[in-house]
């Protein structure tokens, strides 16, 4: 049965007046332990306040907490029916990539709030088959930091990444967590953020799972220890991933002809109850016909039409009682569409739902129409008849013609300018070559007549450093070396040259505020990629020598 959002809020909610001060605000959202707190003026919403933008407004600067609530709200917040259907809800979180969603009556009045946990909790288990465990759905690329940073560095992280946590770790193993939660009470103290450290205000010891746990079980864990984030560890113990709710039920969705099916079913537990007031057929009738420009025409088993929509009767030019009883083929005039509608009844029949694109002749003109058969079963799994769902894409279709047109005068263009661009890599190749040869003969010997003169050791080493990226410069022109270059992201690139420069895998990983565990995975994918993941020599040695000479 469907549920509405009247099933799974929280409610009642908590709210505050939007003259009441910043201060009271953080005090009742850490009281309540709220990760939001609604704004409502005369028991209708006007904003919403988040942990989210609380860390926001304190990375931007300081805060003013004598100022009114309303200042810094968000508004109006994203809201809803409280009989919409659940899962149209969590769809519209997901378009607009918020966390909350405030409820309300049909006269607008608050009546409660719909968050990722109660989601969560109210999910059957057939959803959880959409993966099998967490490591199918876990963020892999975990956003770490040391115990002995500042807490202020760890919210400046978390504000430029838009994440609600960042695990604190030694050496790949997680010792605590520092959620958006732990901010807004350390916030609310006044206490200075840039001298405390993690180490002092972290949350410990950090629950895990390992990335084989089934999302059932994880889904139990979250429920019965009320978390928002699970930290996934290997067995080894070291930090793999993060897992949270909201990860959880991202799986969630609703195909048009599911959500029919589901009406139909909700409309039918309905008749049930006022059967004696009217017929089954006249509610599933009035239904299709209110779905607007969807033309919808249900058929028995042997095609015969039992309800044929209005949209459906102006888009076969028959009119919706007309065909009723007939053949579903003598909606087709045309053999061509006759034939295709056949071939469409028989996929659907092995497969259980075909969807094509029909082109149609009417009056001279041309109509392109998205078409979908589908079969329809009863509670026992036999097949009762078929589905036809179509609509009129005709604008779309031609905007695709068009497209292919212009993609096809594009097409010519590029081969023009392939000719004029391997022109101007030839040129190009033969300019650095040119520069290549410049540095080295105009520049070097300069540098090696002031390395011999009487200079002191650390004019020395800024020789050296400025011979080294003249030396770099002149050999990634080298043809071998600009081709595997090109093979690299823009972080193997910055992670291959601090390997150059003598960086250790521990000082990559504090100056790039990643886990030592990341840096080994780009170092082991480097190696693949230079070519000497099975030869007995290391990165840098390759990097400052064999890479930037071989021909």
């Amino acid at each position: 049965m469907i549920k509405t959002l009247q099933e799974v809020m929280t409610s009642p909610v908590i709210s505050i007046a939007p003259d009441r001060s910043v201060s009271h605000a953080l005090g009742i959202m850490e009281q309540n332990k709220l990760s939001a707190l609604i704004v409502a003026k005369n028991k209708k919403p006007v904003g919403i306040f988040t942990e989210r933008a609380l860390i926001q407004i304190r990375v931007g600067g300081e805060i003013d907490y004598s100022s009114p609530i309303h200042q810094v709200m968000s508004s109006p917040p994203l809201s809803a029916s409280v009989d919409m259907d659940y899962r149209e809800a969590y769809q519209l979180l997901l378009q607009h990539r918020f966390r909350h969603l405030v409820v309300t009556d049909p006269d607008g009045y608050l009546v409660g709030i719909v968050t990722g946990t109660d989601f969560l909790s109210h999910l059957g288990l057939e959803y959880f088959m959409e993966f099998k465990n967490v490591g199918q759905v876990m963020i892999r690329d975990v956003v770490t930091l040391k115990a002995s940073s500042p807490a202020f560095t760890a919210m400046r992280l978390m504000n430029d990444r838009r994440i609600s946590s960042l695990v604190i770790e030694d050496n790949g193993y997680p010792e605590g967590i520092i959620t958006e939660r732990d901010l807004l009470r350390l916030i609310r103290s006044k206490i200075n953020l840039d001298t405390i450290s993690l180490q002092e205000v972290m949350s410990k010891p950090v629950q895990t799972v390992y990335s084989d746990v089934s999302s059932h079980e994880a889904a139990k864990i979250f429920m019965n220890n009320k978390l928002r984030r699970l930290v996934v560890t290997n067995s080894s113990g070291h930090c793999v991933g993060i897992i949270t709710e909201t990860d959880m039920v991202k799986g969630l969705r609703t195909s048009y002809t599911d959500h029919l099916k589901g009406i139909i079913q909700q409309k039918d537990q309905q008749l049930k109850k006022v059967k004696q007031q009217m017929e089954e057929r006249s509610i599933l009738d009035s239904m299709l016909q209110s779905v607007g420009d969807m033309a919808i025409t249900i058929m028995d088993p042997d095609l015969e039409i039992i309800i044929h929509n209005q949209a459906a009767g102006e888009l076969y030019d028959c009119p919706t009682d007309k065909p009723i009883g007939s053949n579903a083929a003598t909606l087709y005039t045309n053999s061509s569409n006759l034939k295709q509608f056949k071939k469409g009844v028989a996929a659907a029949n092995k497969d259980g739902r075909h969807e094509f694109v029909m082109k149609q002749q009417k009056a001279g003109t041309t109509r392109y129409l998205a078409t979908t058969i589908f079969c329809i079963y009863d509670q026992e799994n036999n097949k009762t008849g078929f589905g036809l769902i179509s609509q009129d894409i005709t604008g779309q279709k031609m905007a695709v013609l068009e497209l292919e047109k212009k993609k096809k005068e594009a097409e010519d263009a590029n081969i023009a300018l392939k000719v004029m661009l391997d022109q101007h890599t030839r040129t190009k190749e033969s300019v650095e070559e040119q520069i290549s040869i410049k540095l080295q003969e105009l520049v070097n010997p300069y540098l090696d007549l002031l390395q011999q003169s009487g200079i002191n050791e650390k004019q020395s080493e800024t020789i050296s450093i400025i011979a080294a990226h003249i030396d770099s410069i002149t050999h990634q022109f080298t043809p071998k070396a600009r081709k595997i270059m090109l093979k690299l992201s823009p972080r193997e690139m910055l992670i291959a040259d601090l390997v150059r420069q003598g960086k250790t895998s521990k000082d990559i990983s504090e100056i790039l505020h990643i886990s030592l565990r990341t840096v080994e995975t780009y170092r082991n994918n480097l190696r693949k990629k230079l070519g000497i993941n099975k030869k007995k020599i290391s990165l840098r040695t390759y990097l400052m020598t064999d890479f930037t000479h071989q021909k």
